[in-house]
């Protein structure tokens, strides 16, 4: 903490204001985003992010009713995808709102309910869900139609991750694995969905703190460990089947530098975009998701969907 505020009281001057983000990162999101692309990301990230509600065992329309009649104001989240609870100074958490204890909503943010719907998994597809706690994935993409085989490598993460599913409602079986040593045969699932741990500096918004622990050294560790992953998650995949990369990151070198390193060294894998399933705006030329905070006012989360040939 006190190093953080030592960083803090060294940063520079933005618009007449101490900087809020340490200075490598804004040198390295100015080469990315511009001026005035880096202006709009710190000013998302130095704002409140809004609470958003997915249905789960309740509808968009009964979850908006149950919360206007309890006395809260809801809106549209972006792009179709499930409701803000607008913010007050008296809102509760999320486990006080009406709908919690009877699965109605699950807590997702709508670019992760998005990537899921990028990945446009046919219904009734085997799917390995690695890295899946805290489990909003495997309530949206059981929703979706897929049969979801659910794990994580901590043992730690597990119950809230059977918690989630529980709660909402969904059939899942839960392995406690590393995606590198999962108890699953080669070439064994439809589909692996394999949402990888990352630098996260897409949803800096909701942690604050991540700006500061984050480096440039950190980034190139997370994509080393990224490529291993991936890796592993390519052998589960059948002939004809389906891999789809993910992160919450908003750095190329975890997320395009990857697929395309992949590709080149997996040629039988391609890149497989399903038309169609999100809106263009979040669609990069080379086919794969890509959300911005300053731009779509949602978290930041790439994917790419990658297709085994047959």
């Amino acid at each position: 903490m006190n190093r953080v505020l030592r960083e803090l009281a060294r940063g520079s001057v933005e618009g007449g204001a101490v900087a809020s983000h340490p200075g490598w990162l804004l040198a390295h999101w100015r080469r990315r985003f511009g001026e005035e692309g880096t202006r709009q990301r710190l000013a998302w990230n130095d704002t409140k992010p809004p609470l958003t509600l997915q249905p789960a065992r309740w509808d968009l329309d009964a979850l908006r009713s149950r919360l206007q009649a309890a006395g809260f104001g809801v809106r549209e989240a972006p792009l179709g995808t499930g409701l803000h609870v607008v913010a007050s100074p008296a809102s509760p958490p999320p486990a006080q709102l009406p709908g919690f204890a009877e699965g109605g909503f699950i807590v997702q943010d709508a670019a992760h309910a998005l990537v899921c719907r990028y990945a446009a998994i046919s219904p009734g597809t085997l799917v390995y869900d690695a890295c899946s706690a805290p489990g909003g994935k495997v309530v949206a993409l059981e929703r979706l139609g897929a049969r979801v085989v659910a794990s994580d490598a901590r043992p730690d993460r597990i119950g809230r991750l059977v918690g989630t599913a529980r709660r909402a409602g969904v059939a899942i079986r839960v392995v406690v694995a590393d995606l590198q040593s999962a108890p699953f045969g080669d070439a064994s699932m439809g589909a692996v969905f394999v949402d990888v741990p990352c630098t996260a500096t897409g949803t800096m918004a909701r942690h604050p703190d991540a700006r500061w622990r984050v480096s440039e050294r950190a980034i190139a560790r997370a994509a080393e460990r990224q490529r291993g992953l991936l890796d592993a998650a390519a052998r589960l995949v059948r002939p004809g089947g389906l891999l789809v990369y993910a992160t919450c990151s908003l750095e190329p070198e975890e997320n395009s530098d990857i697929v395309n390193d992949f590709v080149t060294r997996h040629p039988e894998f391609v890149r497989d975009p399903a038309r169609g399933a999100v809106p263009a705006q979040l669609v990069t030329p080379q086919g794969d998701f890509q959300s911005l905070p300053q731009r779509d006012g949602i978290d930041g989360a790439y994917a790419a969907r990658l297709t085994r040939a047959g």
